[in-house]
């Protein structure tokens, strides 16, 4: 199981990259952000914060048809993943300090 903070680096990456992806590579990743999303907010106490996430809606709906995406399009979807992902990473980390 990747690191919160490997699915992060591996959507900016493929972000950068956008135009050299497949369609399957696209998907894969869309299904990873999904999934990440997801169980974040699940782990954060919040199963419903996926279902209010205007990006995690946006997520949803590329995975539907991301052939039908232009490559400035997909791209803005990864990096939206990518700042929800952060954002749940921050709550976990204030949710959980580090042990001293």
């Amino acid at each position: 199981m990747k690191s919160i903070a490997d699915v992060i680096a591996e959507l900016t990456s493929a972000a950068g990259e956008v135009q050299t992806l497949s369609e399957g590579e696209k998907l894969r990743l869309l299904g990873r952000a999904y999934v990440t999303i997801d169980e974040g907010w699940k782990a954060l106490g919040q199963p419903h914060g996926l279902r209010d996430s205007a990006e995690a809606i946006d997520v949803i709906q590329a995975g539907r048809a991301p052939l039908h995406l232009y490559d400035d399009e997909f791209q803005a979807i990864l990096l939206q993943a990518v700042n929800v992902i952060r954002k749940i990473e921050t709550a976990m980390k204030a949710k959980n300090p580090p042990s001293p």
